[in-house]
């Protein structure tokens, strides 16, 4: 069974949907994502919170799952737990994460994904991943020259084939870990506009559906799966967001950018890094002194 990684190559260049996403929170956190790179051109690797590193041990758990349901591959949900467990570990993250919870923690999300999604061990699963594609196009970005705003490049986690939906749409859907149900208020963001918009210029056609596959990480956790149609107001909403995007992005400074201060206190980019050079967020930095201030 070929290995499929949720790694994305750290140079890849282009307006992927965490560019959009990111841009929409605070411009200048686009910027800073777009601009500050290693010395060999790599994004900056950034330290994981718990929440984060839970996310990613999540993604890789059931992307192995769902590999091997379309392949015929063997697996088991301990397989996939210790897979999960090993890319929260490589990845930088921060000290004091209970990794014993963690792990408790992951035993539950996939016990539940396995019965409560799959339908195991006799029931009739929710999502069928016998004809999807994974992580993108199996592993590799998509990427599509649109010769307006630049490339626009994406890796939906999966695209579930037309064959298996009852609207006869393919589906591209985003696994999320995160403490809130999504709304239908989600299925028109950003980044569902942008998985719209990169379908279609991709492949024309019919738009497909788009959604998410939510685990709701609360104290009664839960899987949640909200799907709709896309539509040509997708596609709107996406030119808009590439448009402001490619806006920022080609400002050659931070100053000349706009921002919001509404998620300072958690920004990864509010702190300096000297290891690439990069002073910090002047505006991040504001917001915590004025934090600490008011200690």
């Amino acid at each position: 069974m070929k290995e499929i990684s949720k790694a994305i190559d750290p140079k890849r260049t282009g307006i992927s949907k965490s560019l959009i996403t990111s841009t929409a929170l605070c411009n200048r956190k686009g910027w800073f994502s777009e601009h500050v790179r290693m010395a060999d051109g790599s994004r900056v690797p950034l330290i994981a919170p718990e929440r984060v590193a839970f996310g990613a041990a999540l993604d890789e758990a059931i992307l192995f799952i769902a590999q091997s349901i379309r392949d015929d591959g063997r697996w088991t949900l301990g397989d996939a737990h210790a897979l999960g467990v090993k890319a929260a570990l490589a990845r930088p993250h921060e000290d004091g994460i209970d990794w014993e919870k963690f792990a408790d923690d992951l035993t539950i999300a996939l016990e539940l994904f396995a019965y409560d999604v799959l339908g195991m061990p006799n029931g009739t699963p929710l999502i069928d991943f016998r004809m999807s594609l994974l992580q993108g196009l199996d592993g590799e970005s998509i990427r599509v020259r649109t010769g307006t705003y630049g490339d626009v490049v994406g890796t939906p986690d999966f695209i579930i084939a037309a064959e298996t939906r009852p609207n006869g749409r393919d589906l591209v859907l985003d696994l999320k870990s995160s403490a809130r149900m999504k709304s239908e208020k989600d299925l028109r963001s950003a980044e569902m506009s942008f998985y719209a918009y990169l379908y279609a210029q991709k492949w024309g056609g019919d738009l497909p559906s788009v959604g998410y596959l939510t685990y709701v990480r609360t104290k009664t956790p839960k899987f949640q799966i909200l799907v709709g149609d896309a539509t040509g107001e997708h596609l709107r909403i996406a030119e808009e967001y590439l448009k402001t995007t490619r806006f920022v992005v080609a400002r050659e400074s931070q100053e000349e950018v706009g921002f919001s201060t509404s998620m300072c206190r958690s920004c990864e980019w509010r702190k300096a890094n000297p290891t690439v050079g990069f002073a910090g967020c002047s505006v991040g930095l504001l917001v915590s002194e004025i934090g600490r201030a008011h200690v």
